[in-house]
């Protein structure tokens, strides 16, 4: 087998345009596009990130709302956002993370809501965001 060891990727036409082929070799995507942007951990109930990727801070707005602010901008706000939490006090209960209306290059708001639809300030927030930086 062979290895590839290396800083650095640069592609052949245009130095971000890198493709992977698939595992069955019939698809392939452009790697930047395939990677996460940004992606945190927070702990809505003490209002603190236990890990992130580039994210620079938080505001604590109100009950499992945060407004997260980026290291490194978006090129636009269409990016796309996933995630999910819970809370270690009352069991493995999952709450949805639910972006607001509030998406700008430079930060997002997000919300912790329980089954009810109910905004809750979980012990484990968690998400991650999609798209092209800026």
């Amino acid at each position: 087998m062979s290895e590839i060891i290396t800083d650095k990727l640069t592609g052949k036409t245009s130095a971000g345009d890198v493709t992977i082929t698939s595992e069955g070799g019939s698809a392939t995507m452009q790697l930047q596009q395939g990677l996460a942007k940004g992606w945190m951990l927070l702990n809505c109930s003490t209002a603190a990130i236990t890990d992130d990727f580039n994210f620079s801070s938080i505001s604590d707005i109100n009950t499992g709302t945060f407004t997260c602010t980026f290291s490194s901008s978006m090129a636009n706000a269409t990016y796309v956002t996933t995630g999910s939490g819970s809370d270690e006090s009352s069991g493995p209960t999952v709450y949805v993370v639910h972006p607001s209306d509030t998406k700008t290059t430079s930060q997002i708001t997000v919300r912790a809501l329980d089954r009810t639809g109910t905004r809750y300030d979980s012990t484990k927030m968690e998400f991650a965001i999609h798209g092209d930086l800026a």
